[in-house]
C-alpha cells in the first residue's frame, strides 16, 4: 500500500550518482593537467608581459646593437678604403665628411628601426598579458563542476515515490474536494 521509490528510480538515482562521481574525478585530473600547463607557461607570459622581447635591449643599444653591428662591416669597409688612399692623397675634409654620412646613415637607420622596436615590444607585452589571460580562461572549472552539479541536483530534486494505493486513493479525494463548489 505504501509508496517508495521503485527499483528502476533507484537504479536511475544510481547511475546519476556514478555519473556524477565520474565528471568527478575527469574535473580531477582535467585540474592537474591544466596545473601542471599553467606551471610551465605562465612563468614566460608573466615574464613576456612585465620585461617585453628579451632582446629588445639589442635593439635600441645605438653603441653596440644591432643596427651597430649591421654598420659595422662598411664602417671596417670604408677605414680600410680611406687607409688604402692615404691621407695626403685625399681632398681635403674627404674623410671626415665619409664618416659623417655613414654615420649619418646609420642614425636614420637606428631610429627607424628604434620606433619599429618600441611597436613590437608593446605588443609582445599585450601577448604576454593575452596568454596569462588565456591560461586562466582553460583553468575555468565551470564545465566539468556545472556538469556534476547538476547531476546531484536531478538527483536531489527527482520524485522518487512512488504513490501507493492510498497516495492514488488520496489524489483521487483530493481532486474531487477541490471540484465541489462549497
Amino acid at each position: 500500500m505504501g509508496g517508495g521509490p521503485s527499483q528502476a528510480q533507484n537504479n536511475a538515482a544510481q547511475s546519476q550518482a556514478d555519473l556524477s562521481n565520474e565528471l568527478g574525478k575527469a574535473f580531477q585530473s582535467q585540474q592537474a593537467f591544466t596545473q601542471a600547463q599553467q606551471n610551465k607557461v605562465n612563468p614566460f607570459y608573466t615574464g613576456i608581459m612585465n620585461n617585453g622581447l628579451p632582446y629588445y635591449n639589442n635593439l635600441v643599444d645605438a653603441a653596440s646593437g644591432n643596427t651597430a653591428q649591421a654598420f659595422a662591416p662598411a664602417r671596417q669597409q670604408l677605414g680600410m678604403t680611406l687607409a688604402q688612399q692615404g691621407g695626403s692623397n685625399l681632398p681635403s675634409g674627404f674623410r671626415t665628411q665619409a664618416l659623417t654620412d655613414l654615420n649619418s646613415q646609420q642614425a636614420r637607420a637606428f631610429d627607424q628601426n628604434l620606433q619599429s622596436a618600441q611597436a613590437q615590444n608593446f605588443q609582445a607585452k599585450g601577448q604576454g598579458a593575452a596568454g596569462l589571460l588565456g591560461q586562466a580562461q582553460l583553468a575555468n572549472p565551470t564545465a566539468y563542476s556545472g556538469q556534476a552539479l547538476s547531476g546531484n541536483s536531478s538527483i536531489m530534486n527527482a520524485p522518487l515515490a512512488s504513490p501507493g494505493l492510498a497516495g492514488l486513493l488520496g489524489g483521487i479525494g483530493g481532486g474531487l474536494a477541490s471540484a465541489l463548489p462549497f
